[in-house]
């Protein structure tokens, strides 16, 4: 075959190329800046770039990426000290190319026979995550770039945005580079990280609320290449009693008359100097470390609470085994060779998290990451604030006393450290691979590791007092978790037997444990398993926080706001006093339709179910309809007096009422959010249907029917209150009832008699009542299941006083 001269100069450029020598590292890194360390890397300023130098093939590490820069919006995330994925991966070299391979940990096979473990390798997908090309090579060594590696959306900010409604972007790479002064390396782990730019249209409203220029979002992404951990950490089997996180996997190399499954506990590598002794010191503690932008008086409370843990490890029999620290000047919270609490600004209050980096071969911890909101103990306050007006003693003593509770707070500030002092203790645990504990309320604060109501007492003289809000210290169940965890049994005892053993202590005690699935639903059955609760009776509870509502009410006045604060504000400490019982209501109905049950295992003991009594049923119902009364949910004429729009420079706040009065203060729609608390968490499509399937079971449980009488005689009898603001007030509640009733009798997820029965209970008011809504006509006269209905109004945030 004939070339042209244009063919054939391209394939003389192609042999020559291809004859090049491929270049030494030194060679290509002449000039520029080394970093050693677990993966040494050098920094080119003059083009931008990192390259990374490899030596460890096929061998596991493990690699985690973050968000180091947030953009301080809580509803959609996207936080500073965000941790991302975290994997085991391996460098594995063909040809010309170097591929950054996650194998499936998912799958495996626990055996020494190679074609076993082959054979499940090969039948289920790995992930390649990158490929490099190789620019240089010395021995073995090889050199790549990169950047590109690090330019990239790796923790996918751009689909959080736009499933947050955020606006459409995309990553600038011209305004995108590493960052040498935050890429750092150390022996057993490299650091590194990218300056991001993203670009779009549309920004929503927590872009436009948190960025200088909505257009341009800049954020700093992270990656971490870890040595991944060494021998000498056993796993320790995972127990649904025992209140400790796990890793699932299928272990396909597992015995026919054994579970497929495997599953082990996450907790740090921890063990004793001496194994056979009682108490002993730890080969090496377990050190968190605070981040230092947390401020005092705040610093001193966070590093307090995270402290009390140590106490569960000396019941565990260690001795100074867990420690927490100031962060040194010199560390970056990202490294992961510390276990760090962040201190996280957002511009919204919202959740705070406990997050780990975790070894997915073993379930052991390598870093445990907080993340803790700096808004949320200032929300607190303002709670306390409402419950007991601050400014009114300080009004009376002058203004020199005025400018002093208004600079410390006074009262709302102690309990409002007291409160995070337990948010720094729950969130640590998490960290240590504890999840929440919803039941502990039900025996005496017995967790930091449940969502804790504050303590409000009522002196002889009916004053409010807040000095035991919060407890101190470490919770009994707390202790019993890390005993399972962390135990380090004598040489010779049989594991399994020892854990037994502590699990069988811990029923014996009543340390009950129900967690999320079965305590955050509404209409989760659990009689003692809420968020935000109190007491070791739901019911009586109650009652006891509806008497606290009302004393607060009765004293709320100019005097929860400092002098010189616009009088609008006050509603920002009212709205959470008006809901002061939300979460109350919501444990006191799961008595209704309630059934106690535990995680039981076959030969635990525990008994696995029990329907809660008629009588306790009826009990939990009438402490519920007592939050409807009218009387309850009039704010007098005196608040209304003092609640005007909000003040020019004080846009309206998320944490405050909607109004159908325009700008104004809209006491009917705080009444029928309040009565929709109540009536959401009984009229539950869930709870519904166990009303209908208890009673079928034992005519002396309540029915549905039952429930429903009740609530139509509660807010639609005849016997109207004298007062006219009453009266508006209930029938504010009433219709909100009728939309409940229609929203049950058209839920698809229903059970075919609780919609019947709803759709019965609505006819009958009809009927009976005398009244004619035409919504409800049309409701039920409809020819489909799409009458147009009013949209109830929400809620303000609540949980964690506040989700928004």
């Amino acid at each position: 075959m004939r070339l042209t001269p244009l063919l054939l100069a391209a394939w003389l450029a192609t042999a020559a190329i291809a004859a090049e020598p491929t270049p030494t590292i030194e060679q290509k890194t002449e000039g520029l800046t080394r970093t050693e360390g677990f993966l040494p890397f050098y920094w080119d300023a003059k083009a931008g770039k990192v390259w990374l130098e490899i030596g460890r093939f096929d061998e596991d590490l493990l690699y985690v990426e973050w968000l180091s820069r947030g953009l301080g919006y809580n509803p959609i995330g996207l936080d500073r000290a965000q941790l991302g994925q975290t994997a085991v991966v391996r460098f594995r070299r063909i040809g010309p190319k170097i591929f950054l391979e996650e194998p499936n940990q998912r799958y495996r096979a626990l055996t020494d026979d190679a074609d076993e473990r082959r054979a499940v390798a090969e039948s289920f997908a790995s992930s390649v995550l990158w490929g490099f090309s190789i620019a240089a090579e010395t021995g073995g060594r090889v050199l790549v770039d990169a950047t590109p590696f690090l330019l990239r959306d790796s923790h996918d900010v751009i689909g959080t945005l736009k499933s947050s409604s955020e606006g459409d972007y995309k990553l600038d790479e011209g305004r995108s580079t590493p960052v040498p002064e935050r890429t750092k390396g150390f022996p057993k782990n490299t650091e590194l990280e990218a300056m991001l730019s993203f670009t779009g249209t549309r920004p929503g409203r927590g872009v436009r609320e948190t960025t200088p220029t909505p257009e341009a979002v800049t954020l700093y992404a992270h990656h971490s290449f870890v040595e991944a951990p060494g021998p000498g950490y056993e796993p320790r089997q995972f127990d649904p009693r025992a209140g400790v996180g796990s890793i699932t996997f299928a272990d396909y190399a597992s015995p026919l008359d054994q579970p497929l499954e495997k599953r082990w506990i996450r907790r740090h590598r921890l063990a004793k100097k001496d194994p056979s002794a009682a108490v002993s010191e730890a080969v090496e503690p377990i050190v968190y470390y605070l981040d230092r932008g947390a401020p005092e008086p705040v610093r001193s409370a966070l590093l307090d609470g995270a402290r009390w843990w140590n106490q569960a490890f000396e019941a565990a029999g260690y001795k100074d085994a867990f420690r927490v620290e100031l962060l040194p000047e010199d560390a970056d919270p990202l490294d992961v060779r510390y276990n760090v609490i962040n201190w996280v600004h957002r511009s919204t209050r919202g959740w705070s998290y406990g997050a780990s980096v975790t070894d997915p071969r073993t379930g052991e911890i390598v870093k445990g990451v907080v993340s803790l909101g700096s808004l949320r103990v200032r929300q607190d306050r303002l709670l306390f604030e409402g419950l007991i007006p601050q400014y009114a003693c300080a009004q009376a003593a002058g203004p020199a006393a005025e400018a002093l509770a208004a600079a410390t707070g006074g009262e709302a500030v102690t309990t409002a450290l007291a409160r995070i002092r337990q948010l720094s203790a729950h969130e640590v645990g998490h960290t240590l691979g504890f999840p929440h504990n919803y039941a502990a309320s039900s025996y005496d604060r017995g967790s930091v590791m449940d969502y804790p109501a504050p303590r409000v007492k009522i002196t002889p003289d009916e004053q409010l007092d807040l000095s035991d809000a919060y407890g101190v210290g470490i919770g009994e169940w707390d202790k019993m978790t890390v005993r399972y965890a962390y135990s380090d049994f004598a040489p010779g005892a049989d594991e399994a037997a020892e854990l037994e053993k502590i699990l069988a202590e811990s029923q014996r005690r009543g340390l009950l444990f129900i967690t999320d699935a079965d305590a955050r639903p509404l209409g989760a059955p659990h009689p003692l398993a809420s968020l935000w609760d109190e007491g070791t009776d739901p019911v009586a509870e109650l009652d006891l926080t509806m008497q606290v509502r009302r004393l607060a009410l009765e004293k709320f006045s100019e005097a929860s706001v400092p002098e010189g604060t616009p009088l609008s504000e006050l509603e920002l400490t009212l709205t959470p006093l008006y809901l002061h019982h939300r979460y109350q209501v919501e444990a006191a109905a799961k008595s209704l339709a309630g059934m106690e049950f535990s995680f039981a295992v076959r030969g635990g003991g525990a008994p696995p179910v029990r329907i809660v009594p008629p009588a306790k049923q009826r009990a939990a119902l009438e402490a519920l309809l007592r939050t409807l009364d009218p009387r309850e949910l009039v704010l007098p004429d005196r608040l209304l007096a003092i609640l005007p729009p909000a003040a020019f420079g004080y846009p309206d706040r998320r944490e405050t009422f909607e109004s159908r009065e325009g700008r104004m203060f809209d006491p009917l729609a705080a009444a029928a959010v309040a009565a929709d608390v109540t009536l959401s968490a009984i009229l539950g499509t869930d709870r519904a249907a166990r009303l209908v399937d208890f009673h079928a079971r034992d005519a002396e449980q309540p029915s549905l029917d039952e429930v429903i009488d009740a609530l139509m005689r509660r807010l639609w009898s005849a016997e109207a209150p004298a007062d006219p603001r009453e009266q508006a007030v209930r029938r504010e509640a009433g219709y909100v009832l009728l939309d409940r009733l229609m929203d049950l009798a058209d839920d698809p997820a229903a059970p075919p008699e609780v919609r019947t029965i709803a759709e019965a209970g609505l006819a009958k008011w009809e009927s009976s009542y005398g009244e004619a809504w035409p919504t409800v006509e049309r409701f039920l006269r409809r020819p489909s299941r799409e009458a147009a209905r009013p949209r109830l109004l929400p809620a303000p945030p609540g949980s964690p006083i506040g989700a928004r």
